[in-house]
């Protein structure tokens, strides 16, 4: 599968194009950034010199029209002007990894361990936001079991890779660097991406969910407290969930940042805290299974390619 990446000199259409360049059955087919035009994309990202000879193109989407698919690795509002163009230039595949297509009608909501089967030759794929992905992925076997009682806590901390590559005050990263803070506190746009695919599975519950800014580069740890049926075995029901799932890894006291860093991993952790409480731990890398990786889950579901994104160890 012959696949163009647009946005590449951001932090996950870079972190793509290292996944594209490894899996034995997609291809590297264009690059394009429009604040590096003609210049080579191993010059751009140097730890790919030797392995690429392509050079950064503006966006042409006659020029991209030839490939099989198209993965928008933009920033967020960007996606939804840029769309039209590629459909009209008569793109087959859209991938888009940003926020702007994912509650959007004909578009499969990108979430492979779930909606894998709606993936399946799919035209139009909106992979999901790194949050959402921790949080949903620890909730899901709990509300498609239907044993969650109640409203759900989660908090959940980031690294400032998940703010992009464009500085700002509050998210460059020595402004982060030894110290914690939390930001957009039960107001992160998340929330409802969470709750409609929650939804999907069963009864979305109440969500009071509080974001935190980590100093550390890349990965999310979240803790999700909640309400459950007293009689069920709420880590019985995680495990089965992701028995045939193999990028879903089941730890028994805590998952760790260090063990998914440049990985396509979520590892779950899950303890019952008595009286009707489970308490799940996640931890993702947010380019890699928060973006970047969950991308390639879904461009194998689309092409239906043989998966090849796990990798033996994480990045040190």
């Amino acid at each position: 599968m012959n696949v163009g990446v647009v946005g590449v000199t951001g932090y996950v259409g870079a972190e793509l194009v290292r996944w594209i360049l490894q899996h034995p059955q997609l291809e590297l087919g264009a690059v394009v950034g429009r604040s590096a035009v003609g210049q080579r994309l191993d010059a751009i990202l140097p730890s790919l010199a030797g392995l690429v000879d392509h050079v950064v193109a503006d966006f042409v989407p006659s020029d991209l029209a030839k490939l099989d698919v198209v993965a928008l690795a933009t920033p967020h509002g960007v996606a939804k002007h840029l769309v039209p163009a590629l459909e009209a230039a008569g793109v087959p595949r859209i991938l888009d990894l940003s926020a702007d297509h994912r509650h959007a009608a004909g578009w499969v909501y990108g979430q492979p361990e779930w909606n894998g089967e709606f993936l399946v030759n799919a035209a139009r794929v909106a992979v999901p936001g790194c949050f959402a992905t921790a949080i949903s992925l620890s909730l899901a076997p709990l509300v498609a079991a239907g044993a969650v009682r109640g409203p759900v806590h989660v908090a959940a901390i980031t690294g400032s890779t998940g703010s992009g590559a464009t500085p700002s005050g509050g998210t460059h990263h020595p402004e982060r660097f030894a110290n914690l803070r939390a930001y957009k506190v039960l107001s992160h746009q998340h929330v409802p991406e969470i709750r409609a695919f929650l939804g999907s599975l069963g009864e979305a519950p109440q969500l009071a969910f509080v974001p935190q800014s980590g100093p550390f580069d890349r990965g999310i740890f979240a803790t999700s407290f909640v309400p459950v049926d007293p009689d069920i075995d709420a880590r019985a029901v995680v495990v089965d969930a992701y028995a045939h799932h193999p990028l879903v890894r089941i730890r028994e006291a805590t998952p760790e940042l260090r063990f998914v860093r440049g990985t396509g991993f979520c590892d779950l952790a899950i303890h019952d805290g008595g009286e009707g409480l489970a308490v799940v731990l996640a931890a993702i890398d947010n380019l890699g299974r928060g973006a970047a990786t969950q991308a390639i889950q879904c461009l194998e579901h689309m092409g239906g390619l043989t998966p090849a994104t796990p990798v033996p160890a994480a990045i040190p």
